[in-house]
């Protein structure tokens, strides 16, 4: 489902395109595909920010995989739970 509703949280801005992203974006309008060019921008805008957040993730985690101290807090955390999750694993 489109997100129409960007209320007084939305910003005017400004920017220049190719103009045959335009002529695309207009010919999905034409289609119905899109209500409007400028909701296939913000669509896309979404979308390039919501990759772009999920590969900076995917890096600070490749990172601390490699990172002896984040490790070892990590297992020490597992640890100092394990007896807290194993109390309940019978009860169900």
């Amino acid at each position: 489902m489109l997100n129409t509703s960007y209320g007084k949280a939305s910003i005017k801005y400004t920017t220049v395109l190719p103009k045959g992203c335009i002529d695309e974006l207009k010919d999905l309008t034409d289609k119905k595909i899109i209500p409007s060019v400028s909701q296939g921008i913000r669509l896309a805008v979404e979308n390039f920010v919501a990759i772009q957040k999920r590969r900076a993730y995917e890096s600070l985690i490749c990172e601390a995989a490699t990172d002896k101290a984040f490790i070892k807090r990590t297992m020490d955390m597992q640890n100092d739970f394990a007896a807290v999750d194993a109390e309940g694993e019978y009860e169900w």
